[in-house]
């Protein structure tokens, strides 16, 4: 089916705000992960790296309340960064295991910071940059309220 461009048609999704953070979000991690491909790191992975390396001897647990995730769902991901020699899992009390990066995990920390700036700053380019800190602001709000906010 094609649209007549000389057609009304109506775009219900428009005033949605939901459907533009969405279509926002998928279009920024698109750019991340065209960013970080050459470093061999998708963007889940290269989050990581930031967080462990913002907070050596955090635990999983730790990365999870940040990124308001599942424990368990960053376990593949921890094991892949563990495998691939970029982290270490320390010795823990219980199921508290320690991360910290390599020396290798160091230094791809440094390009994936690199990275994520570069990023930053494209697809902060059309935010002046006094309101940027109210727009993450309300970036955060509407978060909060969708997690856990009042039905």
């Amino acid at each position: 089916m094609t649209i007549d461009p000389d057609s009304a048609f109506t775009d219900p999704l428009d005033a949605m705000l939901g459907f533009h953070l969405r279509r926002t979000a998928a279009a920024v991690t698109g750019a991340l992960g065209e960013a970080l491909a050459p470093l061999g790191l998708n963007p889940g992975e290269a989050t990581l790296l930031r967080l462990i390396g913002a907070n050596p001897g955090c635990s999983q647990s730790d990365i999870a309340r940040a990124l308001r995730a599942q424990p368990a769902n960053l376990v593949p991901l921890i094991n892949k960064l563990a495998l691939s020699g970029l982290l270490e899992k320390g010795a823990g009390k219980g199921r508290a295991i320690p991360l910290t990066l390599t020396a290798e995990g160091l230094a791809l920390h440094g390009q994936v910071c690199a990275a994520f700036d570069a990023h930053e700053a494209r697809i902060g380019r059309a935010i002046p940059i006094e309101q940027r800190r109210d727009v993450i602001a309300l970036l955060r709000q509407i978060c909060l309220d969708a997690c856990c906010g009042p039905d």
